[in-house]
Parts: C-alpha cells; structure tokens; sequence
C-alpha cells in the first residue's frame, strides 16, 4: 500500500462515518502526515511510495480513535492558534479559528495592566494575551476543569510572555480572581441542553462541562460571569465574552442589565457576530 492508498482508504472510511465525516479528507491527511512524522510538503514527495509498516500501524491506531469521535487535535497532540501551538487532548475543549476573534476584539480595545481570562480550557486566549497585548503585565486564565488546567498550565510553560507568564488558576468563573481586572474576556460553554445532547448523539468527546451553558438558552453561565464581572472590573474596564451569533443581542442585554456600558459586538471571519463586550463605567 503506498501512501496515497492509504490516504484515499482513510478518506473513505471518514466520509462513510457519521462521527468522522466532517472534513474526510483534511483529516486523513493530518492524520498521515502525523503517523509518519512529515509535513504535508514531505508527505507529497512520498506520495507514491510503499508505507512502512510501523507508519501503516501508528495510522490504523489514529484512524481508530478519529472513527470514534476523537478530535483530530487530541490525536496529534497539537491545535494552531494565533499562529502557536498549543498542547489540548482529551478532556479540554480544542480552540477553535473563530475564538481568534476574541483575541482581536481584546487588542483592539486595549487593557490596562491586569487581565483574565476565564473558562480557560487550552489557555490559548490568555496565554495568546499575556503574548500580544503590550500594557498586560498580569494575566491570569481560570477554569474549573482539572483536565483543562493540566493543559493550560503545559501551554503556558511551553508559551512564557515577555512581561508576565499566564497564570494559571482553578477558579468557577472570578471567584478565586479578586479584582480588579482592566479586562475580562471568556470563551465559555454556550450551548444549549438540547444543543449539547445532539453533540454527544453525533459522537462529539469533548467534555460536556466546556460546551453545556445551561438554561434553555445556554446563557446561565454567562449571565452569572456578567454579575460577577460588573463587580470585579477596573473603572474603564472591559468584558468581551464570545457567544453564537443567534446569542449576540441577549448576550448584550445581560451586560446591560448588570450596568455595563457602551455594549460592541465584533464579527468573525465568516461575518457571524461573535464577540460581544461592554465596559465598565
């Protein structure tokens, strides 16, 4: 079998399985490329070349846990984010290209010198943070998940800020963050009951604690952060919380009714309103 064969067998396995159907082919040639230790670029070179047989058995292995429901990135290891790699894999949720626009909405309205970030998961944001935004010079990221802090905790070892290293702590929302905070922003479960149970119908892994937002809107978690936030906020401070797009005008209402101002929503790529953030009087 060369590794063209076994690219093309793989794509046919995921494209017939409801759990690996999403991106078929994108998928069984990550997996490859990983499975041989190549890049894409030196995965094409070999492209007609017979598989070695440790390289053929790693691949079954991968393809096992890819039919299964396991994210490609807990199978690598590895998920791209603001262009690094952060460390994820089972029990923490994969960062996903449209929470970038997160990161876009907190450098562009700025921070003063203490940030968090909050339901952390990878630590992708906050670490991403303490990296990019030049007036940080204290940034936190908190979650609750044990799984999500062991992961949080490698990526900000792996990924140490010119100022300041996240810190990463086990908080429920800012109850072990005492302010004040001159930005908050939160990438938190937002999903439905019901959104969460057809996930895990269609075989989704990652833990129901990073997706489920409770309520029937999913917004509970959300609207608890916000009474939280509006008391551990700088004066001036932000709140940015990413949401669906569907959320975005409730998400606005909730940091309305606890007294922030000035409410902003920000777009992602694909134009859905992503972000919606609101400052501190």
């Amino acid at each position: 079998m060369t590794y063209r064969q076994a690219y093309l067998t793989a794509s046919e396995q995921f494209t017939a399985s409801p759990a690996a159907q999403q991106t078929p082919e994108l998928d069984a040639r990550v997996l490859l490329a990983h499975a041989a230790g190549l890049s894409s670029a030196s995965l094409f070179a070999r492209w007609s070349e017979t598989l070695p047989e440790p390289v053929h058995l790693v691949y079954q292995e991968c393809l096992r846990r890819r039919l299964l429901g396991e994210p490609v990135a807990w199978i690598v290891g590895v998920k791209e984010f603001w262009g690094r790699d952060f460390s994820v894999g089972p029990g923490v949720l994969v960062p996903r290209p449209d929470t970038e626009c997160l990161v876009g909405a907190a450098l562009e309205v700025g921070a003063g010198p203490r940030v968090i970030d909050v339901c952390t998961g990878s630590g992708c944001v906050g670490i991403t943070l303490a990296l990019e935004l030049s007036s940080a010079v204290e940034v936190w990221a908190a979650d609750i998940s044990s799984d999500a802090l062991r992961y949080a905790r490698q990526n900000a070892a792996r990924w140490p800020g010119p100022k300041s290293t996240a810190r990463v702590v086990s908080s429920d929302l800012l109850e072990n963050a005492p302010g004040p905070w001159n930005l908050v922003v939160s990438n938190p479960p937002y999903l439905t009951p019901h959104e969460t149970a057809d996930r895990k119908t269609d075989g989704w892994l990652e833990p129901e604690l990073a997706l489920d937002g409770g309520g029937n809107d999913g917004l509970d978690l959300i609207r608890r952060l916000a009474v939280q936030a509006q008391s551990h906020l700088a004066g001036g401070g932000w709140l940015l919380i990413e949401a669906a797009d569907a959320q975005a005008d409730a998400v606005a209402q909730i940091l309305g009714t606890v007294g922030l101002k000035k409410t902003r929503t920000w777009c992602d790529l694909a134009g859905q309103r992503r972000v919606t953030g609101a400052q501190q009087a």
